[in-house]
């Protein structure tokens, strides 16, 4: 398909001791994006809606209870593995 090709972009980074947070542009949204370890979370937001100051604000804002998240990702993950081995 001509002209279908997309880029993706990342525009912004934040900054955490633990996690890699990452803003992307891709097909006129913006993808926050969380990782840690083989984890991630990401969020859409319509670039036509939101400014990327807004989206860096929000994912500071978000950081530590996605980490949270991540925590509990993790000690599920670890739980069905170790009932598995069992």
């Amino acid at each position: 398909m001509r002209g279908y090709l997309r880029i993706v972009r990342e525009v912004a980074h934040i900054p955490h001791p633990v996690m890699r947070i990452a803003i992307h542009s891709y097909n006129g949204q913006y993808r926050l994006q969380f990782e840690v370890d083989q984890y991630a979370q990401s969020f859409k937001f319509s670039e036509s809606d939101h400014r990327l100051d807004e989206i860096q604000t929000w994912g500071q804002a978000m950081a530590e209870e996605v980490l949270m998240r991540f925590v509990d990702m993790r000690t599920q993950h670890h739980n069905i593995l170790s009932s598995k081995s069992r």
